[in-house]
């Protein structure tokens, strides 16, 4: 991210997390921020949202993580300008590509990161990955969405990936 600006002097989070469950591609894709102030760690915002149609091929996880990304930034543009903003994530494909150590080659993928680029113009700051453990609040807040609506529209909950052993 490049420093072009800013209109405050404070400094944000936004943890992100997205998933697609119980399969990937295919599933139903959902993503999740927070929003904090770092000197404060007053959370500022909490969002979990559907990422795409659920049960198409375009349903990804990386669709998820990329939306999640671009929320949180579109989020705090409309409501909390900020100077610097530090992006934490559990995706290294999302935070390597944003950090230009990978490109991005996937068509579908080209678009988001297009976006996510351009809502960072302006901003300072620096996007670093992070263990899951460390993201623990945005991967539950998108798991706790995951299960709430698949009880809502299927009466149960799909067991994920991870439950089922299909990945770790």
């Amino acid at each position: 991210m490049k420093a072009e600006g800013s209109e405050s002097n404070r400094t944000l989070s936004l943890h992100f997390d997205g998933l697609c469950e119980p399969k990937n591609p295919e599933g139903i894709p959902v993503y999740a921020f927070i929003v904090s102030d770092t000197s404060s760690e007053q959370i500022l915002a909490r969002e979990a949202e559907l990422a795409g149609n659920p049960w198409v091929e375009t349903a990804t996880h990386n669709l998820a993580e990329y939306t999640a990304a671009i929320r949180g930034v579109k989020w705090i543009r409309e409501y909390a300008p900020t100077g610097e903003l530090l992006i934490y994530g559990d995706s290294e494909l999302v935070i390597r590509q944003l950090n230009k150590v990978y490109k991005v080659r996937s068509p579908r993928m080209i678009p988001l990161f297009n976006e996510l680029i351009a809502q960072l113009k302006g901003l300072s700051g620096k996007a670093e990955w992070v263990p899951r453990e460390k993201n623990s609040q945005a991967d539950k807040l998108a798991n706790d969405f995951y299960r709430d609506y698949c009880i809502k529209h299927y009466g149960k909950v799909m067991p994920t990936m991870r439950e089922t052993g299909a990945i770790y």
